[in-house]
């Protein structure tokens, strides 16, 4: 719900916040303060450099400025009158007169703390204030104009701030008040029903190197806002690998050729531009070479700072590579295809698992053998605090003892928990016969497993369209994904085959009464017959509360509804297909969710509308208007189910049980588990400045409660703007501001005019104004625009 309406000159004193430095005086000297607000039943006056009719006053020149709070003065020359003594107007704090070292803070007089760089510097309760550090070292202390690696420049020393408490959120029903001492909840709900996803940004290669057919996955791995360090703040990398289309010269395996001679690269989205980062292609010797068509998993794998990404050889072994590119680690161990991250043993030293081994991530030494491992996942099923690895034949607890043997088999697997009892159950798919079974583990069954349901034909009634002796003719069944589709609070299961796309009822397939080929909610004919074994993601675009499916066959990329399989909107999308599928995450730090495709034209598919055109690449889709809600910057693997990795990259130390998250329950599907409504909230004040020569500098402070990112157009006006006022000029933001964090931006005018320096005419600005389209949306827009001020500065210096 946005908050209610309130007078402009309120929404600067909110911010009343951290007083900027006023205007000048007659001698060019630096005198009143930002945000000043008269007590109850005051006045505020200033002097013959113009009034501020907001109650918010920066100071003029000459003249003074009052408040009728208390007996003892009457004037105070070039201070504010305040309980009766004469306060210094940097010092006025509402009805309170700042001591020495303070200052006015969301109108509580505070004295700042640490030096900080970002928020995470600061206490639970703190944010970092920018208004009140020092600037970067050089104008180079800062992402370079490409983004490119690394970016920032060496021994540059980044923008600082102190750190202050943050505001209070206003409690439910509760004003902000006037001056505003808490923030009101800032949210912007999407129209539901509208959608139109538009292509935002396009990575093709070339068609001789430039094929993907594996899902890419979205980790942070470098620096981007300078703050000396890599986190959730920084724009993620999308990293995948890709094939040629033709076999090498030398060192040819034999295999496929998307299963051999592969590249590692990484991507990112910089402003608004696909910046290549880098990329890995081991040569020699020759079995080092990678698998394009396995899949990578990324984190912090080693506990010291930085991610890392796991890609697979040519030959089965887990490489491990920095995050600059430099590979690291290359295991003896093989089996590797789709490999999973997890900290089993809680050391802060992550594990990696591929088939044939469960991996110490610091060395790839075997920590200890297993069977089934490929395409697993690790999952606390017993309740005992520690990870297991679930894998397709059975359960390994962390010391590698085998504590449940699964004699159904499968090729791919989810973890989800059906009748919330606190046990989760597994799916697992055998695309070899296109059947579907459900298991959970139980300690008191003979072999640790107890089957919930087998032998679900997931082909159903789909006529078998694929030509004898492709994969879809005789398999079928693709990685599972788990979500709630229909929004009764079960969590349900979605499959693809080689002929179509299926939706098993979560609540169907617990009730013993109901036969399998009844479990179906709904099913919709696709067409893979090349692998037959693609996955799919979820994401819930518009919040809500049901989520729609992404799924890419070998011709076209689909959302479909949830509930009943209602194609939502589709596009060409060419892939000769393996185990891929379509992702959602924010892959541009917009705050909105983003859809992430790949595709390849070495094969003789097509789209379907036209014959003659194909599609290469990777691909990004999202909602430029903003309608798509926020979600994570991370998807770290194939086998995501969220709490599986932070933000940053870090593993869990203890991973949270999925299926135990009130709004999680899922496996595949992304979702921000808190505040994916929140919004940011832009309010700005405006002063002279006149130390070196004459400029205008806008404060712009968020309000709101989600961050905004850089590149804020802010607009200078001499006269109101919304009664024709000449826009002077602009200036933009360069850091990313979350909630209650402010940036001062400057406009320098060479030649003022008299109309301006003599403050005969206000100025104003105005933020969001004007600029690119951008995707973040206000919770509201009608405190855009400044109060007015004074441009009055008799001393340019």
């Amino acid at each position: 719900m946005k908050p209610s309406p309130r007078l402009l000159g309120s929404s600067l004193a909110l911010v009343g916040a951290v007083a900027l430095s006023g205007a000048c005086g007659s001698d060019g000297s630096t005198v009143g303060g930002g945000g000043i607000n008269g007590g109850s039943g005051g006045s505020t006056t200033a002097g013959t450099g113009g009034t501020n009719p907001g109650g918010s006053t920066f100071g003029g020149t000459g003249g003074s400025i009052h408040v009728d709070s208390g007996p003892g003065c009457s004037e105070c020359d070039g201070g504010v009158c305040i309980q009766g003594v004469c306060c210094d107007p940097v010092q006025a704090c509402g009805n309170v007169c700042c001591g020495g070292g303070e200052v006015c803070s969301f109108q509580t007089c505070e004295v700042p703390k640490g030096t900080c760089v970002d928020s995470d510097d600061c206490g639970a309760n703190e944010y970092c204030e920018y208004s009140l550090g020092e600037p970067a070292s050089s104008p180079d202390a800062g992402a370079t104009p490409d983004g490119g690696a690394p970016a920032c420049v060496e021994g540059a020393t980044p923008a600082t701030g102190r750190c202050l408490t943050r505001p209070p959120t206003c409690a439910n029903g509760e004003e902000p008040g006037d001056p505003i001492q808490c923030l009101q909840a800032c949210e912007y709900r999407p129209p539901v029903g509208e959608f139109n996803p538009t292509l935002k940004h396009t990575w093709e290669g070339t068609h001789e190197d430039g094929q993907i057919m594996m899902a890419p996955i979205v980790i942070q791995l470098d620096d981007d806002n300078c703050d000396g360090k890599v986190d959730a703040k920084d724009i993620p990398e999308i990293l995948f690998t890709t094939f040629k289309t033709t076999r090498p010269a030398t060192g040819d395996n034999g295999a496929a050729i998307y299963s051999q001679n592969g590249t590692l690269r990484a991507i990112s989205i910089v402003n608004g531009q696909v910046v290549e980062k880098w990329s890995y292609y081991p040569d020699e010797p020759f079995d080092d070479r990678l698998h394009p068509g396995a899949h990578l998993a990324a984190g912090n794998i080693d506990g010291l700072p930085g991610n890392e990404i796991i890609v697979c050889t040519q030959d089965g072994r887990a490489r491990a590579v920095a995050a600059d590119g430099t590979p690291m680690w290359v295991s003896t161990a093989t089996g590797c295809h789709m490999p999973a991250i997890a900290d089993m043993d809680q050391d802060g030293i992550a594990e990696v698992l591929i088939g044939g081994a469960v991996l110490d991530g610091a060395t790839g030494n075997t920590k200890f053998p297993i069977s089934g491992g490929n395409a697993g996942t690790f999952a606390d099923v017993d309740g005992d605090g520690y990870l297991e690895v679930v894998g397709l034949t059975g359960i390994y607890d962390r010391h590698g003892t085998q504590i449940a043997t699964q004699p159904l088999g499968g090729s791919y697997l989810a973890v989800g928990d059906f009748n919330r009892d606190g046990t989760p159950e597994i799916v697992s798919v055998n695309s070899s016969t296109h059947m579907v079974h459900v298991w959970v583990y139980d300690a008191a069954e003979p072999n640790g497993v107890r089957t919930v349901r087998q032998d679900i034909d997931i082909n159903g009634t789909f006529t078998n369209h694929c030509a004898p002796g492709s994969a879809g003719a005789t398999r079928g069944g693709g990685p599972p994904t788990i979500a709630d589709f229909n929004s009764d609070g079960t969590p349900d299961v979605a499959i693809a085959t080689g002929i179509g796309y299926t939706v098993l009822d979560g609540l169907k397939l617990l009730d013993p009464t109901v036969p399998n080929d009844a479990t179906n909610m709904w099913l919709k004919e696709t067409k893979d017959c090349s692998s037959a074994a693609t996955g799919s993601s979820v994401f819930d675009f518009d919040g809500d509360g049901q989520a729609e499916v992404v799924y890419a066959d070998e011709h076209t990329l689909r959302i479909y509804n949830g509930a009943n399989g209602d194609e939502l909107w589709s596009t060409c999308n060419t892939s000769g297909t393996l185990t891929e599928y379509p992702l959602v995450a924010d892959v541009d730090n917009d705050g909105h969710a983003d859809l992430i495709v790949i595709a390849n034209d070495y094969s003789g598919l097509t789209c379907l509308d036209d014959t003659t055109r194909k599609v290469r690449g990777l691909r990004v889709f999202g909602d430029t208007a903003g309608k798509w809600v926020r979600t994570r910057r991370v998807w770290n693997q194939h086998t995501y189910h969220v709490t599986n990795v932070n933000e940053d990259g870090s593993i869990p130390l203890q991973e949270e049980r999925n299926w135990s998250h009130p709004r999680l329950n899922n496996f595949r599907q992304n979702i921000q588990p808190s505040g994916e409504f929140s919004a940011p909230d832009l309010v700005v004040e405006v002063r002279p400045s006149c130390d070196r020569g004459y400029s205008l500098v806008a404060r712009v402070r968020n309000i709101g409660l989600a961050a905004v990112p850089p590149g804020v157009v802010v607009g200078f006006y001499l006269g109101d703007p919304a009664a024709g006022g000449t826009r002077l000029g602009e200036a933009v933001t360069t850091r990313t501001l979350g909630p209650a964090q402010a940036e001062d931006v400057t406009l320098d005018i060479a030649s003022p005019s008299t109309e301006l320096t003599s403050g005969a005419t206000p100025v104003y600005a105005v933020v969001d104004d004007g600029g690119p389209p951008h995707a973040w949306v206000q919770c509201r827009t009608d405190n855009d625009q400044s109060q007015a001020a004074s441009g009055r500065c008799d001393g340019i210096r």
